[in-house]
C-alpha cells in the first residue's frame, strides 16, 4: 500500500489525471453535442443534416490543444486554483468560453464550414461536463484522503504561540490532507515535558525529513534569522519537500510565490529550475546588440574622460579589478578610475562620496554611473551581461554562505534590481535579497524594466557612489 500511496502524492500525477479527465470530458462533449445535432434536432426538430462526423474528428487534436493551452494559462492545472471549488468552477466557466471563442475565430479564419448550432451545443455541455469531471476528481481525492491516502505530511519550524497557532489552523484544513508529524525547534529540551510532538533540532532537519516522509516544512519561528532560514532550506535541497514561511519576510527571496491551501503564506521552493533556452539565446542577443550600441554611443566620452580622469590625478584612466562571475569564474571587470591610483585592490568598495579614496572626477563619474560603461566591453566578451546580479569581489565570495553562493547561478550585470531599488543605500543582506528575486523571476520584460529604471535612477543620482 504504502508505494501506490507515495505514486499517488505526486503532483505530477494529480495534474495528468486532470489533463485527461478534462480531455475525456471534452471528447464527451462533442460526442454528446454531435448527437443531438445530427439526430436528435434533425429527426425531431426538422434541422438540415451536417457534415459526416469524420470531417469534425479530424479537427479535435487542433481543438485539444487549444483547451490543453487554455486550460494551462488560466491556471487550472495549479493547485493554488483547484482547492476552492467555487473559484475552480470559475476558472473553468471563463476558460472553456475562451476555448470556444478561439474555435470559431480559428473556423471563420481557415474558412471551415460546420454548423454553429453543433459549436454552440459543445460550448455549452461541455461547460457542464468539464466541470462534472473536476468536482468528480475532488471528490475522489477528498474519498482518498478520509482513508490516510495522499496526504500531506507537514512539520513545523517552531514550537512557540505562532508554531502552535499554524498548528490548530492546519488542523482545520483536514479536508485537503495536511498531516502534522510533530516540531522542531532548537529551544526546546528534548527530553522536557510538552504538549506537542518534539521531533529534534533544525541541525537533523535533511534526516528528519527523510525518516518521516515530510512533504512540507512550516517555519512558524519569529525569531529566525534570514540567514538561519535560508541555510537550512538549503540543507534540505535535495530533497523534495516545500517550504513555507508564515511571514511576508521571504516573498521578495523567492520569486516562486505560490498561496496554495492557506492563504497569506509564501511558499518557498530552493529546488533549481532549468534556465530556459529560447529566453538564455535572446538574452544574449540583447547583450551582444546592447554593448555594441552602448560603446558607440559612449565612444566621443572614452577621449573627454579620459583626459579628466589623467588631468585630475595620476595612473591609468582605466581600472581593472577581479571579479566573481558565473559559477564562480572569475573575470577583469573594466571601469574608469575612480580613486588614487595607489588604493588596495581587494578592499570595500566607498560607502559614500566623501570616502577620501575617491577622486574629484571620480565623485562625477560615480554619481553618474559614468564609470560603469567599459562594462559594456565585459558584456559584449560574454563575462557580464547588462542586467544581472551585482559583480562582487572574490575576498567577499569566499565569505558566502551555501544559500549566498546562489548568486552565482547567472552572470552578473551593469545593473540590476539593487540599482533602481536603493542602490548603495542597502545593505549587503537586502541587495542579496534582491539578487534572488531576479534570478527567481528573470525574463527580458524584466530586464527591460530595469533597464529603463536605471535610466531614472541615473539622472536623480540615488543611491550612487
Amino acid at each position: 500500500m504504502r508505494p501506490f500511496i507515495r505514486i499517488i502524492d505526486q503532483k505530477g500525477l494529480a495534474v495528468i489525471v486532470l489533463i485527461l479527465t478534462d480531455m475525456l470530458g471534452y471528447l464527451l462533449s462533442f460526442l454528446i453535442a454531435y448527437h443531438i445535432r445530427s439526430g436528435v434536432m434533425v429527426e425531431y426538430l426538422g434541422y438540415a443534416q451536417i457534415q459526416p462526423f469524420n470531417v469534425y474528428i479530424g479537427a479535435l487534436p487542433a481543438v485539444f490543444m487549444i483547451l490543453l493551452v487554455v486550460f494551462y494559462t488560466s491556471g487550472l492545472y495549479e493547485r493554488k486554483n483547484r482547492i476552492n471549488g467555487m473559484l475552480e468552477t470559475y476558472h473553468i466557466l471563463r476558460a472553456v468560453t475562451f476555448c470556444w471563442l478561439m474555435i470559431m475565430a480559428a473556423s471563420f479564419l481557415a474558412k471551415y464550414d460546420y454548423s454553429r448550432v453543433l459549436v454552440m451545443l459543445f460550448w455549452l455541455i461541455s461547460l457542464f461536463v468539464l466541470t462534472f469531471g473536476r468536482l468528480f476528481v475532488r471528490h475522489i481525492k477528498l474519498a482518498m484522503i478520509k482513508r490516510g491516502m495522499s496526504m500531506t505530511r507537514v512539520i513545523i519550524v517552531g514550537a512557540g504561540r505562532t508554531g502552535r497557532k499554524l498548528k490548530s489552523e492546519l488542523e482545520s484544513y483536514k479536508h485537503f490532507g495536511y498531516e502534522i508529524i510533530g516540531f522542531v525547534d532548537d529551544n526546546v529540551r528534548l527530553k522536557q515535558k510538552s504538549p506537542f510532538k518534539l521531533l529534534g533540532k533544525t541541525r537533523d532537519m535533511r534526516k528528519l525529513i527523510k525518516g518521516y516522509r515530510a512533504h512540507e516544512v512550516f517555519i512558524s519561528d519569529p525569531a529566525m534569522s534570514y540567514e538561519s532560514i535560508l541555510g537550512l532550506m538549503h540543507q534540505c535541497e535535495e530533497t523534495d519537500v516545500r517550504f513555507k514561511v508564515v511571514s511576508g519576510l521571504f516573498e521578495i527571496v523567492s520569486g516562486g510565490i505560490d498561496i496554495s491551501e492557506i492563504e497569506g503564506i509564501p511558499s518557498l521552493d530552493m529546488r533549481k529550475t532549468g534556465d530556459n533556452l529560447l529566453y538564455l539565446f535572446s538574452k544574449r542577443l540583447m547583450d551582444i546588440i546592447g554593448s555594441i550600441i552602448g560603446i558607440i554611443i559612449f565612444m566621443p566620452l572614452w577621449v573627454i574622460l579620459g583626459i579628466a580622469i589623467k588631468v585630475d590625478s595620476s595612473g591609468p584612466v582605466l581600472f581593472k579589478h577581479e571579479r566573481v562571475g558565473i559559477h564562480g569564474k572569475g573575470f577583469m571587470l573594466w571601469k574608469f578610475r575612480t580613486m588614487h591610483h595607489n588604493v588596495r585592490n581587494q578592499e570595500y568598495a566607498p560607502k559614500n562620496l566623501n570616502d577620501k579614496r575617491v577622486t574629484r572626477v571620480g565623485r562625477f563619474l560615480r554619481k553618474t554611473s559614468l564609470d560603469e560603461v567599459p562594462q559594456f566591453w565585459n558584456v559584449l566578451k560574454g563575462e557580464m551581461s547588462i542586467v544581472g546580479p551585482r559583480p562582487e569581489m572574490p575576498f567577499i565570495v569566499k565569505k558566502y554562505t551555501e544559500w549566498q553562493k546562489r548568486r552565482l547561478d547567472v552572470k552578473p550585470g551593469i545593473t540590476g534590481l539593487w540599482q533602481i531599488l536603493g542602490r548603495k543605500d542597502l545593505p549587503l543582506h537586502e541587495n542579496i535579497e534582491y539578487d534572488f528575486y531576479y534570478i527567481k523571476n528573470r525574463s527580458l520584460f524584466l530586464d527591460l524594466v530595469i533597464i529603463l529604471k536605471t535610466f531614472t535612477v541615473i539622472l536623480t543620482g540615488k543611491g550612487a557612489y
